[in-house]
């Protein structure tokens, strides 16, 4: 039986019988590709899972985020995100056809001799990043919502000062004492400030909260006093800026664990006493679900811990991580973290406890419940001496 016009035509356009790629892909290891192609998996720091990690052919990769999973046909790498599968692998390194790189996968052929690594068409991860914009934003620039950028700067330099003045006293009260429990040093840091009602819709005014991409706001929301509604109201937002982490994704380092909690003040909190011990962070609020994209900033963290808070919109916050990720709530009967640390609970020790394997800590150490001080008895303390008065026996 002879062959079909089509088949013929297609033999002579392409010099041979076309190989069903789709077909073949699933049976090609493509762990091994990637090992013939780039070497042993050098791994990746804090990652023990199955995965393997190598250095990106396609960016400088200190920490190896090309990545594998065994027994899948895809491979991605989440620093610059380029991706794609074994063909389109071969063809990007060794710059050849398509024909030719699944001729080499499916056994029919070899790489051309001198065939060499070709850059890849920057990614819009990649672009961004040369751009001078985070590998987090968007390809794309939409115009900032809200003030001006240059006005929201101005805002947030003078209401930052204002904080330290005596129109800023109840702000900074509220925010160093029981309620946020924060240190000056923090809050200087984060840029905290306090505004009066500005010129906008509504006359929003309170502590501002500032978000920032290097040095420039990216967003800028305000805590209003009561009974001011809504409690937060949101006054700048450039979203091609936005990383969608708070204090920003620098904040999360290799090999160190993160913990992700409810808002920016317990953000600021946990962050002030744990110091090295982890990356605090925050999406927002815990209406705010993790995107792939802040998923993937997160994969250099060594392990997850959502500590939002002991009720139901934390509880429903928690449950959209990953399944690898450890639910911590704060210890009965507080509801938040703040509260926890008002009531003399070292966090630092706390936490600690908690990133070495302990499920659930003492609240108090005996060394911690000496070092209390208990006020002197005075004589009001005194019971009455009811036998003073009563007459001596004869």
């Amino acid at each position: 039986m002879g062959l079909k016009v089509s088949e013929i035509w297609r033999m002579q356009a392409t010099g041979g019988p076309r190989t069903d790629w789709k077909a073949e892909r699933d049976k090609v290891d493509l762990a091994g590709v990637v090992t013939a192609l780039l070497g042993p998996a050098p791994g990746r720091r804090g990652e023990h899972g199955r995965r393997i990690w190598c250095r990106c052919p396609f960016h400088d990769d200190a920490n190896p985020s090309f990545c594998v999973d065994p027994g899948k046909p895809w491979w991605r790498c989440y620093g610059c995100d380029e991706h794609g599968d074994a063909v389109s692998l071969v063809m990007k390194l060794r710059d050849v056809t398509f024909r030719e790189a699944v001729a080499y996968l499916t056994g029919g052929g070899s790489l051309p001799a001198g065939s060499t690594p070709r850059p890849a068409r920057p990614s819009k991860r990649t672009r961004s990043v040369e751009e001078g914009r985070t590998p987090l934003q968007n390809a794309s620039r939409p115009e900032p919502s809200g003030m001006a950028p240059e006005a929201t700067s101005a805002l947030i330099e003078a209401a930052s000062a204002r904080l330290w003045t005596s129109d800023g006293a109840s702000a900074l009260s509220y925010l160093t004492g029981p309620a946020r429990g924060l240190k000056p040093e923090t809050i200087r840091a984060a840029k905290l400030g306090v505004t009066p009602p500005l010129d906008l819709p509504g006359k929003p005014s309170g502590i501002v909260v500032p978000w920032f991409c290097g040095a420039a706001p990216v967003l800028v929301k305000f805590r209003q006093p009561k009974p001011n509604r809504p409690k937060y109201r949101e006054v700048f937002r450039d979203r091609a800026g936005l990383s969608g982490i708070y204090p920003g994704p620098e904040a999360i380092r290799p090999g160190r664990p993160i913990i992700v909690v409810e808002g920016e003040f317990d953000a600021l909190l946990l962050g002030q006493e744990l110091g090295e011990l982890a990356a605090v962070v925050t999406l927002g609020c815990a209406s705010i679900r993790p995107t792939p994209e802040v998923l993937g900033a997160m994969l250099v963290a060594a392990s997850w811990f959502i500590a939002t808070d002991s009720d139901v919109a934390g509880d429903k916050a928690a449950s959209s991580w990953p399944a690898s990720a450890r639910r911590i709530r704060p210890p009965e009967p507080y509801n938040d973290w703040t509260e926890v640390k008002a009531d003399g609970v070292d966090l630092g020790r706390w936490w600690r406890e908690v990133l070495t394997g302990i499920d659930r800590p003492a609240l108090f150490t005996w060394p911690e419940l000496e070092r209390q001080r208990w006020a002197e008895p005075t004589d009001a303390d005194e019971p009455p001496n009811v036998l003073a008065d009563e007459p001596s026996p004869d």
